[in-house]
């Protein structure tokens, strides 16, 4: 054994640390059963009037036995398991439909010609050039009317 480790264990060093392991000892012991038995309670507390009596009642301490029963609309534990199973498997097939490899950005003319197929589009609809013009114009003059808002005080 090493000598400075026998110097701590002498008579001296034994006899403080024995009363430092009684003085711990000796507060936890002189803890009351119940703490909070005279605790004042706030007067303008909507539940004061419970808590009052609650605290003035000498009930017994529950046991086991008056833990209620299991109500049965509960879900079983395989029923949490087929949930989570299932929405997995939710996760699963949508990754799968929209992995890069189920879509390419090939024949864009091919879908635009399906797309405008399946609804009625007119060429005529198109805004020209006057009429991109026109719009230009009512924008620049709108941004000319347009004020600032005020700066933050």
């Amino acid at each position: 054994m090493n000598v400075e480790t026998l110097r701590i264990w002498r008579a001296p060093a034994r006899l403080l640390f024995s009363a430092a392991g009684l003085f711990v000892l000796s507060a936890c012991v002189s803890i009351p059963n119940e703490p909070y038995a005279n605790a004042p309670v706030d007067g303008n507390s909507s539940a004061a009037g419970q808590v009052a009596a609650a605290a003035a009642r000498n009930a017994p301490y529950p046991t086991f036995a008056d833990i209620p029963q299991a109500p049965g609309d509960v879900r079983s534990v395989e029923g949490w398991n087929m949930a989570v199973n299932g929405t997995e498997a939710e996760r699963e097939q949508l990754l799968a439909e929209t992995a890069p490899s189920t879509f390419s950005l090939a024949d864009t003319e091919g879908f635009i010609a399906a797309e405008r197929a399946a609804i009625a589009y007119d060429p005529a609809d198109v805004p020209g050039a006057g009429q991109a013009a026109e719009s230009a114009a009512w924008a620049k003059s709108m941004r000319e009317r347009a004020t600032p808002p005020p700066r933050p005080r």
